[in-house]
């Protein structure tokens, strides 16, 4: 029995020292007297068997000393017989000898190890002396009998005979010596110990018998103790508890029959129970007569008494009847004495009973009144029987549902994850959840969310489940049309995005073809000395650069509301981006007379940002400022302070009401429709510069007084924190050294063989220590390619590899991961070109880097452009730089035109038809003959951060159209190619 149990029983009441009062009360319980009756047995017994054992050593020494004895005797006959002969000679003295011959054997056997050891050390046994003697004997009889008389007296005068018997008189002496001190220490041990034992015994008996007498008497004791608890509790009992006599007379009760008896049927002691209510004698008095004349237990029998004070007037009970019998009637099987009786009070409980059930008829009530499916299964999982409702809903029957068979109900589609899931939850007892199609009895299906949770027992096991399946199919229809219709609006904007891409394309062609021919029409006047139609041309250029600009506008306002708005954050010097933008809107200033003043807060000091779209929102107030003022004063202040760069500009021009402030940002809107009429303008501006401040995590405000001016005030952090930033050094910018390859790697010794490496094969080299320098001269050196390890200090190759695919101007360098890591799967969806894996394999290396080597001028470029106008300029322009050029309007035609002739370089649009510049890109790489060709991308279209994965390794350099003019686009690709400086100046040639 456990302990709590045990506690919570009868033996709990016990004392704690039942056997005996004080703290050494343990010591005189039954098991210590057992141990004592134990120890009186082993003591005697260890009595009697040490005392066999020493009565047998006693014997065993007696033994010895008779044996002894006897050999002496033995001996001396020996030596009579010997005598006798020696003196007479004849053969009858010899018969004394010839016996203790044989007596001397038996008695030496018998003797065992007290004739074979010696007594004094080193000196001879008992056997081996008289072996000796034995033998001196044989020789003297020898003697007599063969040589005569003096013979034999001669051998016996030599004395050895007497000394053979003194030393066996002497080793005998020692020998029973020894073995009568042997004997003297047996029996005085065996007189202490017997004593000792002897005492032991009758002790431990004593205490035995004196600890079982004290036990016996304690139990009584105890026994006593506990009828007297036993009847506290009976009195005390929360039941009613009493006895009847053969007259069915009450002649005992406990406190709670007394109580149930005045407040129930209101019997007294020495009355019948049915004294005050003779209407329970129809009800009681037959089990009563069973229990008396026949022995019969008649338990729970239900018994109601009207009370007025009861709840409800009347009060229940339970009554069991028990026949009562005394110790010899019971033996002799005689008739009982009386009847027991035990009296429950039951009243709460049946009124709890009757509250259940109104509970349980409401709660099955309003499962029929309720439009979802409510069911119970057992622990197993299976329904239970008269499941209503799953019956109305589904058709099935019992017979149909039992077990598993409500599954055949569900669709067949959902039939396998509903049993997987409903065998998961009976499994692990956890809530089960799941939503399927269940057979309505109509025959139609039904989108149904099932949930069940189980109902555990107190102890913890499972009693039921409880379940509901409710119709969702009105939500499940909604849900089908939510999902048509955003998957039409995303349809919707992938097709607008498309039309973007598309009208970036289309718009900016031609405006790009306007402004190339401008310019080159400047240049030709300008040969020719017709100075005064420059200022036309100018003008031409400048309105196609200013439409330009608005369909910009509008292009970036579409992609902030389709949210396509990419952020590049890099570092760069405050001041100096500053100062760039006042001198790019310095003529803008100035042509309505104003003045441009800056004021620069000293140590602006670096920011980490997009510098692109600070520029542009920067560009943005200024021209806002310079439109709508006069002869005035335009004030750029940069500060900085707790982590935010400010960017106020303030003009003195006409200002705004506060209706006008009110609606400034909003898009395509302008102060009023006069305004609008006076400075003309898109209203797109100062939308656009709020939207992208937001994007950099910055804000914008406006404060203007009509009349007085206004002030812009943009605020951004000094760093930008997004997901994808990645930090990066500031870098200088330049035209670059297209024939350097980068090395980077904090490896001394790899950096020093891939140096001495490429440059045997021709390169021009320049190594990085760390990530962070490598970046650093990345930027500034523009290199042909990047030879990049992974594991380094400062910033590692991921991280670098990033930076630079996220940089406009060197995003296109061909990078190859160097490393010992085997990471190719993620270096090239991070867009590296190549990957090498350490120790480096030169002749691998050897084939990447020849797709690096710089093309020589010797073929012509190949611009790729499915624009006429535009391809007819560019080759034109390029023709008068010096360059031999061909043209194809397509991808195909441009393949086509590499089997005739290797170009030095090509000049590829993206967006053609028939094969774009993206699938040209592939199959020029994939071509052994044309892999290292350097292409200069010059599209219309809008870069994305895919574009650039997609170019990487495969475009040398990206450049826009329209805002990349013809002069900045010879630059670049003498960059890539030097011009044939005496060569004559040839048209363009078709691919």
């Amino acid at each position: 029995m456990s302990a709590p149990s045990r506690a919570g029983s009868i033996f709990g009441l016990r004392r704690r020292n039942w056997r005996g009062a004080g703290p050494l009360g343990w010591l005189l319980g039954s098991p210590v007297a057992f141990i004592l009756l134990i120890v009186a047995l082993g003591s005697g017994t260890a009595n009697y068997v040490t005392g066999e054992t020493d009565r047998a050593a006693t014997a065993r020494a007696n033994a010895t000393i008779a044996g002894i004895e006897r050999l002496i005797s033995e001996v001396k006959d020996l030596e009579t017989g010997e005598r006798g002969f020696v003196l007479v000679g004849s053969e009858d003295y010899l018969r004394p000898y010839t016996t203790a011959l044989t007596k001397i054997d038996t008695e030496l056997t018998g003797l065992g190890a007290a004739a074979q050891e010696s007594v004094r050390a080193g000196g001879p046994s008992l056997a081996g002396l008289i072996a000796q003697k034995r033998d001196f004997a044989a020789r003297v009889v020898e003697a007599r009998r063969n040589r005569g008389f003096d013979a034999a007296i001669d051998l016996v005068r030599t004395g050895e005979g007497k000394q053979l018997m003194d030393a066996i008189r002497a080793e005998s002496a020692a020998r029973q010596a020894a073995t009568l001190e042997q004997l003297a220490t047996i029996q005085a041990r065996e007189a202490w110990r017997g004593l000792l034992l002897f005492l032991l015994s009758a002790a431990a008996a004593l205490g035995a018998i004196v600890l079982l007498a004290r036990l016996a008497l304690v139990r009584r004791q105890e026994s006593l103790r506990m009828s007297r608890l036993l009847d506290g509790v009976l009195a005390n009992a929360p039941v009613g508890l009493g006895f009847l006599d053969c007259d069915l007379k009450i002649r005992h009760m406990n406190r709670a029959l007394a109580t149930m008896s005045e407040r129930g049927f209101g019997a007294d002691l020495g009355a019948p129970i049915w004294a005050m209510l003779p209407t329970l004698r129809e009800e009681l008095a037959p089990k009563l007569a069973a229990a008396l004349t026949e022995g019969l237990v008649s338990p729970n029998v239900p018994v109601a008494v009207p009370t007025p004070s009861a709840p409800g007037g009347v009060r229940h009970f339970s009554m069991s009847f028990y026949p009562l019998r005394g110790e010899e009637s019971a033996a002799a099987d005689q008739s009982v004495e009386g009847v027991g009786l035990v009296v429950v009070d039951e009243t709460i409980r049946h009124l709890a009973e009757a509250r259940l059930r109104r509970s349980e008829e409401r709660f099955r009530s309003l499962i029929e009144a309720s439009a979802a499916i409510v069911w119970t299964a057992n622990p197993e999982g299976s329904l239970h029987r008269r499941q209503t409702a799953w019956t109305r809903f589904t058709g099935q029957d019992e017979a149909a549902y039992a077990g598993l068979g409500f599954l055949d109900a569900v669709h067949p589609e959902d039939r396998a994850h509903t049993r997987a899931a409903w065998t998961r939850a009976v499994t692990s007892l956890e809530p089960y959840a799941t939503e399927h199609r269940i057979r309505a009895a109509s025959g139609t299906y039904r989108h149904m969310s099932v949930r069940a949770v189980p109902i555990l027992e107190p102890d913890g096991t499972l009693r039921e489940w409880v379940g509901t399946h409710t119709d969702i199919t009105e939500r499940k229809e909604a849900e089908a049309a939510i999902e048509a219709a955003r998957a039409a609006a995303e349809a919707a904007n992938a097709a607008k995005s498309q039309f973007l891409a598309n009208m970036s394309h289309e718009l900016r062609t031609p405006l790009s073809a306007v402004i190339g021919y401008s310019e080159m029409v400047q240049e030709e006047l300008e040969d020719i000395g017709e100075a005064d139609l420059v200022t036309d041309m100018k003008k031409i250029e400048t309105n196609a650069r200013h439409l330009l600009g608005l369909i910009n506008d509008v292009l970036d306002i579409s992609k902030i509301e389709a949210d396509r708005v990419e952020i590049y954050a890099e570092d760069f010097e405050v001041a100096a981006v500053v100062q760039e933008v006042a001198v790019t809107v310095e003529g803008l200033v100035a042509k309505k007379g104003n003045t441009l003043a800056l004021e620069l807060e000293p140590g602006l000091g670096s920011a980490h940002t997009d510098v692109t779209k600070l520029r542009q929102c920067l560009i943005n107030l200024l021209s806002n400022a310079a439109k709508f003022t006069e002869d005035g004063r335009i004030t750029l202040a940069v500060a900085r302070a707790d982590g935010a760069l400010r960017f106020c500009v303030t003009d003195t021009g006409i200002g705004m009401t506060r209706e006008q402030v009110g609606k400034l940002f909003e898009r395509f809107t302008q102060a009023d429709a006069s305004t609008t009429r006076r400075f003309g303008g898109t209203g797109l501006g100062l939308a656009i510069t709020r939207a992208f401040a937001e994007m950099l995590g910055g804000s914008i405000t406006v404060d203007s007084r009509e009349g007085h001016g206004t002030t812009f005030t943009l605020t951004l952090p000094d760093r930008f924190e997004a997901a994808a930033a990645e930090d990066a050094d500031p870098a200088a910018s330049g035209d670059g050294d297209r024939g350097t390859i980068l090395v980077v790697d904090d490896d001394a010794a790899t950096r020093d063989l891939l140096a001495r490496f490429l440059e045997r094969e021709g390169f021009s080299v320049t190594v990085a220590e760390d990530g962070r320098r490598g970046l650093d001269l990345a930027r500034s050196l523009h290199p042909r390619a990047v030879l990049l390890d992974v594991t380094m200090p400062q910033m590692d190759g991921w991280a670098v590899l990033r930076a630079i695919r996220a940089d406009p101007e060197i995003g296109a360098t061909p990078i190859v991961m160097v490393t010992v890591l085997d990471e190719q799967n993620l270096a090239f969806s991070l867009g590296a070109t190549d990957y090498l894996q350490k120790p480096i394999d030169w002749g691998s290396l050897r084939q990447i880097v020849d797709r690096f080597r710089l093309a020589s001028g010797d073929g012509a470029i190949l611009v790729v452009e499915d624009e006429a106008d535009v391809r007819e300029h560019v080759c034109a322009y390029l023709v008068r730089e010096g360059f031999p050029v061909r043209e194809a309007e397509n991808g195909l035609r441009a393949l086509a035109a590499l089997e005739t002739e290797r170009p030095s370089l090509i000049l590829l649009d993206l967006m053609m038809p028939e094969m774009d510049g993206f699938a040209f890109l592939r199959a020029l790489r994939a071509r052994p003959d044309s892999s290292d060709v350097p292409v200069v991308v010059l599209t219309a279209k809008d870069i994305t951060a895919e574009d650039r994965r997609r170019l990487a390794g495969q475009a040398d350099r990206v450049l826009a159209k329209g805002s990349t003019g013809l002069k900045e686009l010879a630059r670049e690709l003498r960059a890539l190619v030097p011009a044939t400086e005496d060569a004559p100046a040839q048209g363009p040639e078709p691919g």
